[in-house]
């Protein structure tokens, strides 16, 4: 069983032991977390504030028990993530994965930033210092981006990777 980071405890919220969750919306889909360092806890309820989200977490009773809990982060069992559609991907596939630009190897997926556009952060490989350093940003959902059974392949157009 894989236990996959799908976001943090913020800060507590009201008095009746609710936590501002920070991470991946399939926080909805699931019945359980498993809190760092502590093991699983049910997913009571989870709230709507603005656009941030509040949790309600079995044996969190009050503000205090949940001050406890701020900055811990929260994993989903992979068995518990809902499937995805064809084409699909949680973050965490995506990483690790290697990149090919014009069809040659160059570098590997190290995170994936999510905002108004989701976008790739590629570590490129070489040998030089300079090189092993320089990171990537690359939108995920451009169509000269394709991810393949191999890996993910870019095209690359002028400026991309400059």
């Amino acid at each position: 069983m894989r236990r996959i980071e799908i976001g943090r405890i913020g800060k507590a919220y009201g008095m009746a032991g609710g936590l501002k969750f920070r991470g991946e919306p399939v926080v909805y889909d699931l019945e359980r977390v498993y809190l760092e360092g502590l093991g699983y806890r049910a997913i009571e309820e989870i709230e709507e504030l603005g656009n941030e989200l509040v949790v309600y977490l079995s044996g969190v009773q009050n503000r205090q028990e949940a001050e406890q809990l701020a900055g811990l982060r929260v994993y989903a069992d992979q068995d518990d993530l809902p499937k995805l559609e064809e084409g699909e991907y949680y973050y965490f596939e995506l990483m690790g994965r290697p990149v090919f630009v014009d069809g040659r190897p160059f570098g590997e997926v190290v995170d994936v930033e999510d905002g108004a556009q989701e976008r790739l952060v590629i570590k490129a490989k070489g040998t030089s210092l300079r090189a092993q350093s320089k990171t990537y940003l690359v939108p995920l959902q451009a169509p000269y981006v394709k991810i393949e059974a191999d890996g993910i392949h870019i095209e690359a157009i002028p400026g991309l990777l400059e």
